[in-house]
Formats: structure tokens, sequence, C-alpha cells
């Protein structure tokens, strides 16, 4: 009875090595796919002073990377890069920005920071090129992303006595997309009336509500709104 308990033991010993032994492989496996993209040193290290940011956070912070929508690790240091469009990593919080690396760009992963969404989108299906979305609002058939985007404008020096020099700077670049459960985006312009119309079938029904609700399809508070109505329209729950 005892050598017959030994050997299940054994069996059980060695069932639970192998797992563990996958489960590192696959650990191993996950960090490759993640972790392997070189970062790109776009600012600010090409210029000594500028004003604004290339980042959405200056800093660091916490959060989260899912591999198809599953948690794959906790807790991790990010911030992104909205000038070179990529999700930057360390070790940790304290970690030097030597050591810093990127995600890899696949629709596959999608991160956290703090409270915001971030997925990567390829091209094709209405866009002309990939990159990160910010992720306003989701639905069952239609979600609000927004692109963040950051232009660069290079120094200038003063050209008169009267006149002074002006730095380096960044500034904030805003666009949203409608995203369909298809998969396919649809870009909002900035004018309302434009707005209204790429809505298509829908722009009558999108004008009625802003209308009843006093709501200005230009702002995203209310953009959000309007989205979140569309989809309930479509899904038939309440408004």
């Amino acid at each position: 009875m005892k050598k017959k308990n030994f050997i299940t033991l054994c069996f059980l010993l060695i069932g639970a090595a192998s797992i563990f032994a996958q489960n590192r492989n696959t650990q191993r496996q996950t960090d490759n796919f993640v972790y392997t993209m070189e970062v790109n040193y776009v600012a600010p290290d090409f210029i000594e002073s500028y004003n604004g940011t290339p980042y959405n956070s200056t800093t660091f912070l916490l959060g989260n990377v899912y591999i198809n929508k599953e948690l794959t690790r906790s807790d991790v240091a990010m911030r992104y890069n909205i000038y070179s469009d990529e999700i930057q990593i360390k070790e940790s919080l304290q970690s030097e920005d030597k050591d810093i690396t990127a995600l890899i760009k696949s629709p596959d992963i999608s991160v956290t920071i703090e409270k915001d969404t971030y997925v990567y989108m390829p091209k094709g299906k209405g866009l002309e090129k990939g990159g990160y979305f910010q992720v306003a609002t989701t639905g069952k058939t239609y979600s609000l992303y927004k692109k963040l985007g950051k232009v660069y404008f290079e120094a200038s020096k003063a050209k008169t006595s009267f006149e002074r020099d002006v730095p380096a700077k960044f500034e904030d670049r805003i666009n949203y997309f409608i995203h369909f459960s298809n998969g396919g985006m649809v870009e909002l312009p900035n004018s309302k009336k434009k707005r209204f119309n790429a809505f298509g079938e829908s722009e009558a029904l999108v004008k009625s509500f802003t209308k009843e609700k006093r709501l200005d399809i230009t702002k995203e508070k209310d953009l959000k709104r309007v989205i979140r109505y569309l989809d309930n329209q479509k899904n038939g729950t309440l408004k």
C-alpha cells in the first residue's frame, strides 16, 4: 500500500514539474513576444530643449499588458510616446531610462495605463496607417477611439533685436474614429457639418438626438454620448 502511494506521489510530482516547466516556457515566449522591440529615442534625445512633451505622460506609470484581452503582465512601468507612437516599458518605476524597451506593435496586444486603454490598429479597414489608439468608450457595435498626435515645430532664432528666440515645441492633436465591431474604422472630421455626414445612414438619428439633448458633437463628452446612444439603438438596449 505504501509502495503504491509512493508511486502515485512520484507521478504527481513529475506532473507538477512538467506543468511548471511549461508555464515557465510559456512565460518566456510571452516575454519575447511582448518586449523584444527596440525603443525609438525620438525625443527628448534629438533636441536639447522644447516646450510641451512628446509623451502622454512624461513619467512612467503602472499598467497592465493584455494578449487577446487576457491579462498577461500586471503592474508594468509604462508610458505612451505619442510622437513615435510606441508604448515604452521599464523593468520598474525606479529603473533607469537607458533600460527602456517597447511593446511589439500587434493588434493582439493592448495595455491599460492607469485609467487609459490603448489598442493597436493595423493599416486597412479605413486606416491609411496603423497605430495606437486610446479607447474613449466601447459598445457591442460602435466604439469611439482617439488617435493622439503630436506635431513638432523646430526652434527659430530671432531675426531682429525686436524679436525673441522661439524654442522648439510639441503641440497636441486629437482625431476621433468610430470603431465598428467588424474591425472597420471611420475618421470623424473636425467640422460639425462634416462630422454629422460621417455617420452616413445614422446622420438624421444623430442630429435628432443631439438636438433633443442639446449636445455639441465637436466635444468629446457629447460625442461619447452619441456613440453610446447609437450602440444602444443598434442593440435594443435602453438609452
